[in-house]
């Protein structure tokens, strides 16, 4: 049945050329409502770096007015109702919403949409735009909200949900990947061991940086010569050669790949031991890492910066957790593009005095260039954009190709556990399949769930590298209790529990499900129960959604030991999984290794072996340390003999034993 399009609807105001649909902080006009670009200095506030303009040059001209004064009413009424301008992110998602409207429709006349067939005919149209352009369901669902605000509005008698709409994305929706353990591990060994050998150089950087600056633009501007871009190139690479300076791996070029390469590293170290966003990211500055006393007299490091996401979009101060190697990054990356920083803002001064810019934009601005990631090239740097692209994925995928990390098989199983959505896109011997600021923010999840770093006790996570003790940086987490002003923030504490949840079901499924052989005290008795259960016909001992259940009410509760296996006693206080060698005679009753886990043990193991065998030199004063990894690698023995696994028993004795005689 093909309804009548009703004619009681609001229409669009036919606005004018001269209409304003921004102003200035001082009152006067900054965008006018058939402006190519709308800009919003003076009305939003926005997070550090984030444009505050929306552009329509993508729009069709037969389109673009009438979108335009669509978006300018809905701004209206949204002001209006709730009193606060919307975000630039909404006006976008309304825009997109609009422009993909008017092309399936054909026109703007919104009302067609209230008649049947004028409706089917729309989801015909934006069916085959969605299947032949990859549309996300980001924006098929951004066409879903405007569709909804044009009913609120009365300009469309039609209530559209995602259910009526019924079109899908053909673009699979995938989550932000958690790094596969070694690799992370590689990953921060590199930026950490850079922060720390060029953190001493930081200001010397600067002048060097600047002193090619110099040269640069004395061979661009000679007199006695007139040559192209390239042998002024040519001429200054030349004469940079003969700079001398002593600073290590670092190479003087004009491109700016040498402070991209310095850039990077702090930001995976800032975003790693943070868990922030990359828009938080940008906010830091040279302050923002500060330390605090916690309960115990220890100090607990933290970041402040802004986060962009609240209710009404306006940034709010926060706080996270840190490691004190932070502070070196924010160093290193401020100090070092000291040269670029006082060159930005010169040029701004100048547009500024020349009122080339507004009071609004030079002050947003002015707090961009107090950021401590700018822009590596002084070239190409638009009017007022200096934000900086140290995180962008393409940097990052560019700095681990550098690093050439290529996945080993334990590497590709893990990355296919952690990932579900990305199951087999990492190939052994390959890269990961991608790599962006997000990716970090999901692997501090799943490293602060999935090794339980709530106590000291329960971990020590070596990054490899003397300054970064992960059980101490994390045993700290616990102390966060008691700042009331000090919290991460809430959607990272929803993705740790999620994270808390997944690995609770993919460690209690390789255990009931998966290992056919379980050891250790709690593999024992968990192994005995299942035979029993298997034996009187039951596929599996318990299905994952029944696991996720009994994780989800706290039932079960496991914590990984980086030692090899599991425990789960989650509140654990013996030191067990620390350290390399046994710290108990007793075994701990709640232990689990599963024939995974075994491999590992044994890996661990031949590297027990090696340090054994270095170090045992015949000095006395090595003898309790000897005696220690004997037991361990003993103890390794016994757990994963019965894996199926071949073990020659180590039997080595150690050299130099201090012999005491009775009498």
């Amino acid at each position: 049945m093909i309804s009548v399009v009703k004619n009681n609807l609001a229409s669009v105001p036919d606005y004018g050329e001269n209409m304003p649909v921004s102003r200035y902080s001082d009152g006067s006009v900054e965008s006018y409502i058939f402006d190519k670009t709308w800009q919003f200095s003076g009305a939003i506030q926005a997070g550090v770096g984030i444009p505050t303009d929306v552009s329509f040059s993508q729009i069709d001209l037969r389109y673009r007015k009438y979108i335009q004064s669509t978006l300018a009413y809905i701004m209206d009424e949204f002001k209006q109702k709730n009193k606060t301008h919307p975000t630039i992110g909404q006006l976008q998602h309304w825009k997109n919403g609009l422009k993909f409207i008017a092309q399936s429709l054909g026109e703007c006349n919104w009302n067609l949409l209230s008649d049947d067939r004028m409706f089917m005919q729309f989801k015909r149209s934006f069916s085959e735009i969605v299947s032949e352009r990859g549309l996300s369901q980001t924006l098929i669902n951004n066409v879903v909200t405007t569709l909804g605000l044009l009913n609120s509005l009365n300009l469309c008698h039609r209530i559209v949900t995602i259910e009526s709409l019924n079109i899908q994305s053909i673009r699979p929706v995938k989550q932000h990947i958690a790094i596969p353990t070694n690799i992370y591990q590689q990953i921060l060994n590199d930026a950490v061991s850079t922060v720390e050998s060029l953190h001493p150089y930081r200001h010397e950087i600067s002048a060097l940086m600047s002193r090619v600056q110099t040269v640069y633009d004395e061979e661009k501007n000679r007199k006695d010569r007139s040559s192209s871009p390239g042998q002024i190139n040519d001429r200054t690479r030349t004469r940079i050669r003969k700079i001398v300076h002593n600073i290590p791996d670092f190479k003087l070029t004009r491109d700016g790949t040498n402070i991209s390469n310095i850039l990077t590293p702090c930001a995976i170290v800032l975003l790693a031991f943070s868990g922030v966003r990359v828009g938080e990211l940008k906010s830091f500055t040279k302050e923002s890492y500060e330390e605090r006393k916690g309960a115990n007299g220890d100090n607990i490091s933290f970041l402040k910066g802004e986060t962009t996401k609240t209710v009404d979009g306006i940034p709010k101060k926060e706080v996270w957790q840190t490691h004190s190697i932070s502070k070196d990054a924010l160093e290193l990356a401020y100090d070092c593009t000291a040269y670029l920083r006082a060159t930005y803002i010169d040029d701004v001064n100048k547009q500024y005095t020349e009122n080339k810019i507004s009071l609004d934009e030079y002050k947003k601005t002015l707090r961009v260039l107090e950021a401590v990631f700018l822009p590596v090239t002084l070239e190409g740097t638009k009017k007022t954009n200096y934000s900086s692209t140290a995180a962008r994925s393409k940097n990052l995928k560019s700095y681990l190709v550098q690093l050439n990390i290529k996945a080993t098989k334990e590497d590709v199983d893990s990355f296919n556990t952690l990932n579900p959505s990305w199951h087999g896109e990492l190939k052994e011997g390959s890269f990961l399949p991608k790599v962006s600021a997000h990716d970090f923010r999901r692997s501090f999840a799943v490293f602060f769930r999935r090794y339980g770093f709530g106590t000291t006790s329960t971990i020590k996570f070596q990054y490899k590298h003397k300054n970064i003790n992960m059980s101490d940086y994390y045993g700290k987490n616990a102390q966060l209790q008691h700042f009331e002003d000090v919290l991460l923030d809430s959607d990272l504490v929803q993705l740790l529990h999620e994270e808390g949840v997944n690995f609770g079901v993919d460690m209690f499924d390789e255990i009931y499900n998966d290992s056919e052989t379980l050891s250790g005290s709690g593999g024992e008795r968990i192994a005995k129960d299942k035979f029993e259960k298997l034996r009187s016909g039951d596929r599996v001992y318990m299905t994952r959604a029944e696991i996720e259940s009994l994780v989800r009410n706290g039932t079960l509760s496991i914590v990984k030991l980086p030692t090899g296996g599991y425990c789960t006693n989650s509140s654990c206080s013996r030191v067990c999984g620390i350290g390399e060698f046994s710290a108990e005679i007793k075994p701990c009753e709640h232990q689990i290794i599963t024939d995974k886990e075994a491999k590992r043990i044994q890996r661990q193991n031949m590297r027990l072996i090696k340090t054994f065998r270095d170090l045992n030199n015949g000095d006395p004063m090595m003898n309790s340390i000897l005696i220690g990894a004997k037991q361990k690698i003993k103890r390794n023995e016994s757990l994963i003999i019965n894996h199926g696994i071949k073990v020659t028993a180590f039997e080595d004795n150690i050299k130099g034993t201090i012999a005491i005689s009775g009498g």
